[in-house]
C-alpha cells in the first residue's frame, strides 16, 4: 500500500513538472510586444487591407468615367474572281484573275457629355465606398485589437492562476506528507490522510483544468498574432489601470469618434448617393464622337473606277432619353427613399446600442476596481490567517480540515483578486474601443 501511494505521488509531480517545463526560461511577452505583431500578421487586418487598396484603386480617375475612350480599328480585304458578262446584244466577255484589293483604318474618340448625374452620383460612391472600406479597416483593427488584450490577458491570468494552483498543490502535497508520517508514530489516523490525499489529488485537477484553459487561451492568442498555434507564450502579468476615465467624456468621444457610428453615416451617404442615381434614369444622356477614316479600294480591271481613295475626319453628336422604362427608374426611387428611412432607423439603434454597451462596460469597470481594492485586502488577511493556520497545524493545535479551510480561503482570494484585476482591464480596453480612443 505504501508503494502505490509512493508510486501515485511520484506521478503526480512529475506530471507537474512537465506541465510547468515550457515557460521555464523563455522571454516575457508584453502586450504591447502582442498588439505590434497583431497589427503585422494578424489575417482579419490584413484581409481589411487588402479591400482598402481594392477600394482605392475603384475610386481612381480611370473608373470614373470623366475620361474619353479612344479606339481604333483597321481592315485589309482580297479578292481574286473570275467574271463572265453578257450584254443585252448577247456578247459574252469573260474575264480571269480579277483581283479586288481594299484598306481601311480608323480612328475615333467617344465622350460622355451627361447622362443625367449618373456618372457624377456613381463617382462619389467610389469614393464614398473607399471611406467606407478605411473606416471598415479602422473597425477590424479595433475588433482585432479588442481580441489581443482579451486573449493576452487571460493567457496572463491563466498563467497567474497555474503558478497560484501549484503553489496550492505543493502545500497540500508537502501536507500529505506530514499527516503520513505522523499516520506512522500514531500522531494521526489513517482519515487524516485519506483527506490529505482527496485534497492533493483535487487540487492536481485544479491544475490540470488550469493548463487546458491556458493551452487553449495561448492557442488563441497565437491565432489572433498570425502565428504557429503550438508557439509557447510567457505574458507578462504587470497590470496598469488607466486612473483618469470619466464616464461623460467616455459617452462624448463615442459620439464623435466611434468608427461603428463613422460607418453607419457613411452608409447612409451611399444610400443618399443610389436615390440620386436612381432618378437619374428619368434623364436623358448625351454623348459625342471625333473620329479619322482613311479607305482605300483597288477594284481592278473590271470596275468603273480601277482606284477609290478618301480621308478625313468627323464628329457627331447623339442624345438618347428614354422615355418611359416600365415604371423600372420609379420602382428604383422609392426603394432607394426606402433604404435611407432604414439606414436612419439602424443608425438611431446603432447609437443606443453602443451606449447602452458603454454604460455596461462602465458599471463593470467601476465594480471591479472595487472588488479589487477589497479582494487584496482579502489577500492580506487570508495570508496571515494562513500562515497561522499552518503553524497551528505543524504543532497540532487544529485539525486536517480547519487548516484545508485556510488554505481554501487564501486560494480563492488569490483567484478571486486575480480576475477582478484582469476584468477590470479587459473592461477598460473595451471602453476604450467604444469611444474610438483604442488605436490612440
Amino acid at each position: 500500500m505504501k508503494t502505490k501511494n509512493n508510486n501515485y505521488i511520484w506521478i503526480l509531480t512529475t506530471w507537474i513538472g512537465l506541465i510547468t517545463l515550457p515557460l521555464l526560461g523563455q522571454e516575457k511577452m508584453t502586450v504591447d510586444d502582442a498588439i505590434a505583431i497583431a497589427l503585422k500578421h494578424n489575417f482579419d487586418i490584413q484581409i481589411a487591407q487588402n479591400n482598402q487598396e481594392q477600394a482605392a484603386n475603384n475610386k481612381s480617375i480611370y473608373n470614373s468615367g470623366y475620361l474619353p475612350t479612344v479606339s481604333a480599328s483597321g481592315g485589309l480585304n482580297y479578292a481574286n474572281n473570275n467574271s463572265k458578262l453578257t450584254s443585252q446584244t448577247g456578247e459574252v466577255t469573260e474575264l480571269t484573275g480579277l483581283v479586288n484589293k481594299s484598306y481601311n483604318s480608323a480612328v475615333t474618340l467617344n465622350y460622355l457629355l451627361y447622362n443625367g448625374g449618373l456618372r457624377k452620383y456613381s463617382y462619389e460612391q467610389l469614393k464614398e465606398q473607399f471611406d467606407l472600406a478605411s473606416t471598415q479597416k479602422k473597425v477590424q483593427i479595433e475588433n482585432t485589437l479588442i481580441e489581443v488584450y482579451t486573449a493576452f490577458f487571460n493567457v496572463a491570468r491563466n498563467q497567474e492562476q497555474k503558478n497560484t494552483l501549484l503553489e496550492a498543490y505543493s502545500i497540500s502535497k508537502e501536507r500529505l506528507d506530514r499527516v503520513t508520517a505522523q499516520q506512522k508514530y500514531g500522531q494521526k489516523n489513517k482519515l487524516d490522510v485519506l483527506n490529505a490525499r482527496v485534497d492533493t489529488n483535487n487540487d492536481s485537477i485544479n491544475l490540470l483544468n488550469a493548463s487546458v484553459l491556458l493551452k487553449n487561451n495561448t492557442r488563441t492568442l497565437n491565432y489572433l498574432l498570425g502565428r504557429e498555434l503550438t508557439q509557447p507564450v510567457k505574458a507578462s502579468k504587470e497590470v496598469i489601470l488607466e486612473k483618469t476615465l470619466i464616464y461623460e467624456q467616455l459617452l462624448d468621444a463615442l459620439k464623435s469618434n466611434n468608427n461603428e457610428l463613422k460607418q453607419a453615416e457613411i452608409n447612409k451617404s451611399l444610400t443618399e448617393l443610389n436615390l440620386k442615381i436612381s432618378k437619374a434614369g428619368w434623364l436623358p444622356s448625351v454623348s459625342t464622337n471625333i473620329g479619322y477614316n482613311q479607305n482605300y479600294n483597288d477594284n481592278g480591271a473590271a470596275g468603273f473606277f480601277a482606284i477609290q481613295q478618301s480621308n478625313g475626319f468627323n464628329a457627331g453628336l447623339s442624345l438618347s432619353w428614354n422615355l418611359f422604362d416600365g415604371g423600372t427608374t420609379k420602382t428604383k426611387v422609392k426603394n432607394a427613399q426606402i433604404a435611407i428611412k432604414t439606414q436612419e432607423i439602424n443608425q438611431q439603434k446603432l447609437s443606443l446600442n453602443l451606449e447602452n454597451q458603454l454604460s455596461n462596460y462602465w458599471d463593470e469597470y467601476t465594480t471591479q476596481k472595487i472588488i479589487l481594492k477589497n479582494e487584496e485586502l482579502n489577500v492580506e488577511i487570508s495570508k496571515q490567517n494562513f500562515l497561522k493556520s499552518k503553524e497551528q497545524f505543524n504543532l497540532g493545535s487544529i485539525s486536517s480540515l480547519q487548516f484545508r479551510e485556510a488554505q481554501l480561503n487564501l486560494i480563492n482570494t488569490q483567484l478571486n483578486l486575480l480576475n477582478a484585476k484582469y476584468n477590470a482591464k479587459i473592461a477598460e480596453m473595451q471602453l476604450k474601443k467604444f469611444a474610438g480612443l483604442l488605436q490612440n
